[in-house]
């Protein structure tokens, strides 16, 4: 059954890799930064770091079309996973950023209010 054991597979995946390529955030980060330098001239904008373990998935699932390897499989679902996480992560970190820059914009105002 292809759900047996996925989350435990999942982790050992990902502490595995953790220990052979290093943190997984900072690699894609990494990566989207020379990607984006490399594809400069076809880009409108730089590749956003979750977007790479996104492309990494296609790739795991083209090579799925192949022949079966379970491990590509896992393979793919583990970048989605990384992806999702880090775009929830940078999804908050954007919505945190913009919530400051309105207090910041209400204090200011209520400042200025007060002193008139």
């Amino acid at each position: 059954m292809v759900k047996k054991n996925l989350n435990k597979r999942l982790t050992d995946l990902e502490k595995s890799r953790q220990e052979d390529y290093g943190s997984f955030n900072r690699n894609m980060k990494k990566i989207a930064a020379a990607w984006s330098i490399l594809l400069d001239p076809y880009l409108k904008q730089d590749i956003p770091a979750h977007v790479v373990p996104l492309l990494y998935a296609q790739a795991k699932l083209v090579r799925a079309t192949h022949k079966f390897k379970e491990d590509t499989y896992d393979d793919a679902l583990a970048y989605i996973v990384q992806s999702h996480d880090m775009h929830k992560e940078k999804d908050e970190e954007l919505k945190m950023n913009i919530n400051d820059i309105f207090k910041s914009v209400l204090e200011e105002e209520s400042d200025e209010f007060r002193t008139n």
